[in-house]
């Protein structure tokens, strides 16, 4: 048989939908925003920001003298818990502590000024705010590696033979070792090697040995054999077996607890059926895959079913719950660190509050952090809140008003995308590997981006949201212009986890006419999560501002999406090549066949 080609099913040929289903219905018209109104004056603001960089350096005595000079404001009691708690700071006696206790005992440090009170041997205190305990919330789906066999000593002796064979692509030899010395394995530690050696044969191009080892595996315990299904599904598909490829597939999207490896399972069940001529069988797989709306086929499948996105923007603040949750020192004082630039102390009061508030203000408090731009407040209000709570999809992606240094050149919600991923919208964040900020920018990386521009940056600068992303943004048009990526979306964005080396590699082994098998047939697993977690941060990102995206369009056809932005076509087609090995036939010699290159 022939093998499948992305041309091949390009696109579903489906039933008319019902209106309901292709608007997905009319949302009403959202709240008006609020101007949140400001705490500070321009001189508070001025003496404020010299106050906190005297406790940022540790000038404990300058910003005690600050403080006492200048008229009571809505961050004094913020900046003298600080200065009473701070490692390193001067002994504090008990009246102050008393005092600020008795003032602010809604603060973040209460307990620990609390403590200290204590050992200067108060003996009334008053009564701190009781915290409620916050539940964890859906997040953003994402596939999850199957879990390693513990404590399986028969299993980590082998498995200490095998893994450089795998790592070094030699699945043959793998598979003797385990068939000479597996016969004490358990079935659950059997069935993972044989996933994992499935699928470097796949890997590697033999794919008859891949389905082979596969469907030995699909029949033992744990996720390992719906990974094993998995494989042997993609295997088929590149061999042109459609109807197994279906079976594989449809096993996949009934068996697996993971939302988006089940939505994975039903859209490619969707395109082997098809292939295979059966499209009365397409369209319900397909419906079954879109109401995993938050997944990367998902949204794939309502594309292909003719869904059209309405815009689900973050809910504002309104004037009604400002009023709310205004009453109190911890939001007010949030508003005015922002104010001063302090997001880090804001975004832990705002967290603080949210604690020891009530259930019902949790949203409000999640929709002033928004407005306030505490993406870090935000995903972690998104994430956990009150047991029961439900919030919006779109609560859990940040929109914040931020432009890098010398404006936007790429789209927003692109480079949101990576944020997203590549910090969790954490500004402070820096990586094991050193890599800084929202868009995870290393050091070496800034500084080769500002030489080209002209410019010198320093590895604390790219903590600062403008700069981080002026540089991110950068660097996603230095991977744009390579040759490797050709200004395809999907190799930028996997260039921008793995690096370019990576990509024209595999440019050279694997076949490129079905994009989403080439996205499927990445080695690097984490690489091989990402591009669809970035691609689907994209599309949810562009539903906010209604815009059609074209990338997912491309991709549901069987295309590759170009980079937003760039003159010509929005997507391209790439012709199979030939010949392209492909080892199908077993260990005795690859065959010439329009497949995917051996590895």
């Amino acid at each position: 048989m022939k093998r499948l080609t992305g041309a091949l099913v390009a696109g579903f040929v489906l039933a008319a939908l019902p209106a309901s289903a292709v608007a997905q219905g009319q949302q009403q018209r959202p709240p008006r925003a609020f101007n949140v109104p400001t705490q500070l004056n321009g001189s508070d603001r001025e003496n404020y920001q010299a106050v906190f960089a005297d406790l940022r350096a540790s000038n404990w005595s300058s910003a005690a003298a600050r403080l006492d000079a200048i008229r009571p404001g809505p961050l004094h009691d913020v900046a003298r818990a600080m200065l009473y708690t701070a490692s390193g700071s001067p002994r504090v006696e008990l009246g102050p502590l008393a005092e600020l206790l008795e003032r602010a005992p809604d603060l973040p440090q209460a307990a620990d000024l609390a403590r200290l009170a204590t050992l200067r041997g108060a003996t009334v205190l008053p009564r701190l705010p009781e915290q409620q305990r916050l539940a964890g919330l859906a997040g953003q789906p994402r596939r999850a590696r199957p879990r390693p066999i513990r404590g399986d000593a028969v299993a980590d002796r082998l498995e200490s033979a095998i893994q450089p064979l795998l790592v070094g692509d030699r699945p043959f030899e793998a598979e003797a070792i385990l068939n000479e010395r597996g016969a004490d394995l358990s079935e659950e530690a059997r069935t993972a090697l044989r996933q994992r050696i499935a699928w470097v044969f796949y890997l590697n191009g033999y794919d008859r040995d891949a389905r082979r080892i596969a469907d030995e595996a699909r029949r033992g315990p744990t996720e390992y054999a719906i990974h094993a299904d998995w494989v042997a599904g993609l295997a088929a598909w590149r061999m042109g077996d459609c109807a197994a490829a279906a079976d594989h597939f449809g096993t996949v999207a009934s068996r697996s607890g993971d939302i988006e490896l089940s939505a994975a399972g039903h859209y490619w069940a969707a395109r082997a059926d098809t292939a295979c001529g059966r499209p009365e069988r397409v369209q319900g797989r397909l419906q079954t895959a879109a109401r995993l709306n938050e997944t990367f086929y998902g949204l794939l499948a309502q594309s292909a079913l003719g869904i059209r996105a309405v815009p689900a923007t973050l809910d504002p603040l309104t004037a009604e719950e400002w009023r709310e949750i205004s009453v109190y020192r911890n939001v007010r004082a949030a508003v005015a660190l922002a104010e001063i630039g302090e997001s880090a102390l804001a975004d832990g009061l705002i967290r603080h509050q949210a604690r020891i508030g009530r259930p019902n203000e949790h949203e409000a408090l999640l929709h002033l952090a928004a407005r306030l731009n505490l993406t870090s407040a935000q995903m972690w209000l998104a994430h956990n809140g009150p047991r029961g709570t439900r919030t919006a999809v779109h609560n859990r992606y940040p929109s914040p008003s931020w432009q890098p240094t010398n404006g936007w050149r790429v789209d927003p919600a692109l480079a949101f995308a990576h944020a997203l991923q590549e910090s969790n919208f954490r500004p402070e964040a820096v990586s094991p590997a050193g890599a800084r900020g929202l868009m995870q920018v290393m050091p070496g990386t800034g500084r080769h981006m500002a030489r080209r521009g002209g410019e010198t940056v320093t590895p604390a600068q790219l903590n600062i949201p403008s700069i981080n992303m002026e540089y991110g943004q950068t660097y996603l048009e230095y991977l744009r212009d390579l040759p490797a990526t050709g200004g395809l979306l999907p190799k930028i964005i996997a260039s921008y986890n793995a690096g370019p080396a990576p990509i024209a590699e595999w440019n050279n082994r694997y076949d490129q006419s079905d994009p989403l098998l080439f996205l499927e047939t990445i080695p690097y697993w984490e690489t091989r999560g990402y591009v669809p977690i970035v691609l689907r941060n994209y599309w949810i990102y562009e539903e906010q501002t209604a815009d059609r995206s074209a990338s997912r369009r491309a991709l549901a056809q069987g295309m590759w999406p170009r980079f937003p932005g760039m003159r010509g076509e929005a997507a391209v087609r790439i012709a199979p090549r030939q010949p392209v090995r492909t080892a199908m036939t077993g260990q005795g010699g690859p065959t010439t066949d329009p497949g995917t290159e051996q590895q």
